[in-house]
């Protein structure tokens, strides 16, 4: 497996954004998702999702819920041949100060920690600023889904080309 990390938002960059998502029913991947997903494992990168749950410590749902959330998505993706190799999120809500909710460095520690990596030659990729927040704190490449640079997850590769 790759040592570089691609560090992806879940909401709005692999899935459609529902608000506060409580329901595995409602994952739908955004277009263009499983084929970037499988450009960038092509190009060398362990695919990491990197994800606030804010509504778990907001009280809106379960822990339980964001995992069945997650499995779904990863099922999907599976299923696709594109699965990613490891989902990290953060729970907690704004006001708790943790250091692994976005745009800390918590997860992407825990990610190079997992893999037993650095962030080197990584990237950032997400729908928010909190997601190109995160590039900078951790002076990293991002790149903003939705923009009219890469509308779609599928485009990135060419983007990554031109730098």
């Amino acid at each position: 497996m790759s040592s570089r990390l691609a560090l992806l938002d879940r909401d709005g960059t692999l899935i459609e954004h529902v608000h506060y998502l409580s329901d595995p029913a409602q994952v739908r991947l955004l277009p263009g998702t499983v084929e970037g997903l499988r450009q960038l494992r092509q190009r060398g990168y362990t695919l990491v999702m990197v994800s606030n749950q804010s509504g778990v410590g907001r009280g809106y749902f379960s822990i339980e819920i964001v995992e069945a959330v997650n499995l779904q998505m990863q099922q999907m993706l599976l299923a696709s041949g594109a699965p990613l190799d490891l989902l990290l999120y953060c729970p907690h809500s704004p006001q708790a100060n943790c250091g692994c909710r976005k745009p800390n460095p918590g997860m992407a520690e825990q990610a190079c920690r997992h893999f037993q990596t650095t962030l080197e030659g990584a990237l950032v990729v997400g729908d928010s600023d909190c997601d190109m927040d995160l590039a900078v704190n951790l002076k990293l490449p991002g790149y903003r889904l939705g923009s009219p640079q890469l509308p779609r997850l599928d485009l990135l590769p060419a983007l990554l080309d031109q730098t």
